[in-house]
């Protein structure tokens, strides 16, 4: 996408809502190029300078570590207590019997607490690729 101009967006009650860039996105497929707003820039960037982005919904954003970082978070702590549900039931299915005994809780524990250490390594790790991608060009 190369950007034409930045402004500082606002969201429907006025509160600051970072800031917004538009510009001319030129997809990789053949199609015709069109002018698009880039959501929620991570910087105010330069008339004229490029910026790679993805998109969703007819609007732009760029690449970013910290959103794949929260993506991993909520899908991790949003599957934790399934899979600690679903090894209680299937122990109790395959004893006959209902476990009471706290395994199960400390395998919650544990996959929460994966989660949010996954997370944030992936967001660090992406945030870091992009920025030496971005670096050395």
């Amino acid at each position: 996408m190369r950007i034409s101009s930045c402004y500082e967006a606002t969201d429907a009650q006025g509160y600051s809502d970072g800031t917004n860039c538009t510009g001319t996105y030129t997809p990789r497929a053949g199609e015709p190029r069109r002018q698009v707003t880039l959501d929620k820039a991570a910087t105010s960037h330069k008339p004229g300078s490029t910026v790679e982005v993805r998109m969703a919904r007819g609007r732009a954003h760029e690449l970013s570590g910290y959103a794949l970082g929260t993506w991993v978070t909520v899908t991790g702590l949003i599957l934790g207590p399934f899979l600690a549900l679903s090894l209680s039931f299937r122990a109790g299915a395959r004893d006959g019997t209902f476990s009471h005994n706290g395994d199960y809780v400390l395998v919650f524990i544990a996959a929460e607490v994966a989660a949010l250490v996954l997370g944030v390594l992936v967001g660090i790790i992406v945030s870091i690729a992009i920025a030496l991608v971005d670096w050395f060009g």
